[in-house]
């Protein structure tokens, strides 16, 4: 089928329909009726055709650092939601947690003219921000907030505060954390910070915080729980940098004979599904993956056309935070 078609049955022009594709200004009416008639019809517009007709890659990068990770994967739907419905081809990178992959991808992207990327951000080097100055390809940065680099982030600092109140609010005044690796600044460094500020705030000293760190799965969270009680502490109260961690610390605590949330209260950051299936329920703070997914990809579609119809300029940096939700369960 050809667009002229796909316009005379949707009732519409066919200069509706390439804006449609395009990701251009059209009313929603005329949206929904070239959605109903691509939908009934199984159009697929050819994407490599419409590239070399138009002279340009509609072709967009995804590095992030591992696939199994629900908020990676919530993060992939709501860029791929905004991509597809723009027309536009997307190419993942999967870094393995690798700086060095991320800079490779980085550059092979940039040697294939893609139209930009997308990159789930970790730990950043002296490479990343000579890239970010200097690329040419529009870069979107999801995760991390980079001075030289276009961001969409989460309030990490008072995301922790918020579940860290919430435990001391319940009494808690033992605290432990449970925290990643802090050469990455969001999740590393502002959440454990955030702890901090709230013990200081509600008259705890912050310095009686017992912490540990380690990976971004549950087995660091049961090793680190699981070196705090060893080690001859025993908290009334465990926040985690993430609700993976908080699974994996539980588990140390029920096999000690600790009962939750009577003797221990855990706190997770995420709001992924896992928490809910958990015994008892995981409290945690839920953060907006998939939207910071949709709003990268938006930034970096405007990006594009920006650079598209300014050749040799570059947008004007943004930095954009999302904020949180409290989800009060059964672990506190």
């Amino acid at each position: 089928m050809r667009i002229s078609e796909i316009a005379k049955l949707a009732g519409v022009s066919s200069a509706a329909v390439s804006r449609y594709f395009n990701g251009g200004s059209i009313s929603e009416e005329k949206k929904q009726q070239i959605k109903r008639v691509i939908e009934e019809t199984g159009y697929v517009p050819n994407l490599a055709a419409r590239s070399l007709r138009q002279q340009r890659n509609d072709s967009v990068g995804i590095i992030v650092p591992r696939i199994n990770s629900e908020s990676v994967s919530n993060l992939i739907e709501g860029v791929s939601t905004v991509l597809n419905q723009a027309g536009y081809l997307a190419f993942f990178g999967n870094t393995e947690n690798s700086e060095k992959k991320e800079i490779e991808y980085l550059r092979l992207m940039q040697e294939a003219k893609l139209a930009g990327v997308i990159l789930l951000g970790t730990v950043f080097t002296a490479q990343h921000t000579q890239i970010f100055r200097e690329s040419s390809m529009p870069i979107v940065v999801c995760g991390q907030n980079h001075p030289a680099a276009n961001c969409i982030y989460h309030d990490d600092h008072n995301a922790a505060k918020a579940i860290t109140d919430r435990l001391i609010g319940r009494g808690r005044r033992r605290l432990a954390y449970i925290g990643v690796t802090e050469t990455d600044i969001c999740v590393g460094v502002n959440r454990r910070e955030g702890v901090e500020d709230a013990m200081a705030q509600a008259g705890l000293d912050p310095e009686s915080l017992v912490r540990t760190e380690g990976f971004f799965d549950a087995k660091a969270g049961y090793e680190g729980m699981r070196g705090i009680l060893d080690g001859g502490f025993t908290p009334d109260g465990v926040i985690c940098a993430t609700d993976t961690l908080a699974a994996g610390a539980m588990k140390a605590l029920r096999e000690d004979g600790y009962r939750l949330p009577e003797d221990v209260s855990v706190g997770g950051i995420g709001g992924g599904t896992a928490g809910s299936i958990l015994y008892p329920a995981l409290t945690t703070v839920q953060l907006f993956h998939r939207e910071s997914g949709e709003r990268a990809a938006k930034l970096l579609l405007s990006m594009i056309e920006y650079t598209r119809a300014h050749p040799g300029k570059k947008p004007p940096l943004t930095h954009s935070m999302l904020g949180f939700r409290p989800v009060e369960r059964d672990s506190v």
